[in-house]
């Protein structure tokens, strides 16, 4: 089991014991939401938002309006011409990306320039190609089967990382919030531990275990399922499963998998 709590044996009983809406001792609130989620947690969330952020300001598809506005609206088609090639700093799939400029007659009979990508060579410099462009604006303009940003519609997949960050932290506060009203308003029970079964998944390098609790008291009998892959979890699970001693747990009863077990942070 973990080091010893500072709360100690007889203020959980009193804590057990007392009328919902129940006052939570200082201690276990901290060991408690500690160990359910923890500051770790949300490190993890704000890295995944930095790195998000950064990659979206660098990669994210500006010109994706305009993309669509060129597919989606009224739009006309010339005669064009590659003015220029140039290598561009990003690479799919290994093939890097190239930028073209072009020049073509509008419908006004003034030339007009551009740039749009490709992802790999294509076109050769002076070389003839149809541009399409905007009846509403011809210098919206693209040669054909080009794109006009660089990475096109797929580097919408860099704001994966921040939305990633947003979902972390949610569930942070939530599970918070479920751990702190499982111990505020929570129905106390007494647990026997029926069977403890290893999975496949594997979390922080340390194997999840299946635990499934019969709650038998007040003759109500409800099966509880829960995943855990923590070792001072487990020892107390398996401890109390070789004993055949019952465990208390305080649990939603709308919701029997939400459960805690006070007793991890009790002293030894």
């Amino acid at each position: 089991m973990d080091a010893p709590s500072a709360f100690a044996d007889d203020e959980m009983i009193r804590f057990l014991a007392a009328p919902v809406p129940r006052t939570v001792p200082v201690q276990l609130r901290k060991r408690a939401m500690r160990e359910t989620a923890g500051r770790g947690v949300l490190l993890v969330a704000l890295m995944l938002l930095v790195f998000g952020v950064v990659f979206s300001a660098a990669f994210f598809p500006r010109r994706s309006i305009d993309q669509w506005r060129l597919d989606h609206g009224p739009a006309g088609e010339a005669r064009g011409r590659i003015v220029s090639v140039a290598n561009t700093n990003l690479s799919i799939n290994d093939v890097q990306v190239k930028a073209y400029r072009f020049e073509f007659t509008g419908p006004d009979e003034r030339r007009i320039e551009g740039e749009c990508f490709y992802t790999g060579r294509r076109w050769k410099e002076g070389a003839d190609v149809s541009v399409v462009y905007s009846m509403e604006d011809p210098t919206l303009a693209c040669v054909k089967g080009a794109r006009l940003g660089q990475m096109g519609m797929g580097g919408f997949a860099v704001v994966l990382l921040p939305l990633a960050a947003v979902g972390v932290f949610a569930w942070w506060l939530r599970a918070r919030r479920r751990v702190g009203w499982l111990l505020t308003h929570g129905s106390l029970g007494d647990f026997i531990v029926e069977s403890v079964e290893r999975t496949n998944v594997t979390v922080n390098k340390q194997r999840q275990f299946k635990i499934t609790l019969r709650r038998a008291d007040d003759g109500i009998a409800s099966v509880h399922t829960l995943r855990w892959h923590q070792p001072n979890r487990l020892e107390l699970i398996n401890r109390r499963k070789e004993s055949g001693q019952a465990i208390f747990g305080l649990f939603d009863p709308t919701k029997p998998n939400r459960i805690v077990l006070p007793e991890l942070w009790m002293k030894s």
